[in-house]
């Protein structure tokens, strides 16, 4: 039988389980950064406001962004649906922010780092933010 050699383990090798640097629930809360900035822009560019002649693009553009921010909003274009301006801002906001957390703490379970996580989140909200203006367009071009 050959004798057993021993084997030396360098020091910067560990076997223990890495602790995560970004915690599920941060993940989820940071995750609604972005929806969050958007309605602000969307409510601060006139969507609440009629408006006129010269404040249709302003509008156009708040109604754009809410939707981007907030992909249950589409929910209440029903006809058969009768709410008011508050009912679908609200709802629209609450709804989203469940499916922006969630996104947020999914990205946060696969991050090491919140370098990591930023980079996946910006990714992510680049994609949804380029899909649904491409799904506009397509409905555009339907018209």
């Amino acid at each position: 039988m050959p004798p057993v050699r021993s084997v030396v383990v360098s020091g910067d090798v560990s076997f223990a389980p890495r602790r995560r640097t970004v915690r599920r629930g941060w993940g989820g809360v940071a995750g609604l950064g972005f929806p969050g900035l958007l309605v602000v822009i969307a409510l601060s560019v006139g969507f609440r406001q009629a408006g006129g002649p010269s404040d249709l693009a302003a509008s156009f553009l708040g109604a754009l962004l809410f939707l981007v921010a907030a992909p249950t909003a589409w929910l209440f274009a029903f006809p058969f649906i009768e709410v008011t301006r508050f009912t679908v801002i609200s709802v629209g906001v609450v709804t989203s922010a469940v499916l922006w957390y969630l996104t947020g703490r999914a990205i946060a379970e696969r991050s090491r780092s919140w370098g990591a996580w930023m980079r996946k989140y910006t990714t992510v909200c680049v994609l949804w933010t380029s899909a649904t203006l491409a799904f506009f367009a397509v409905l555009a071009s339907l018209e």
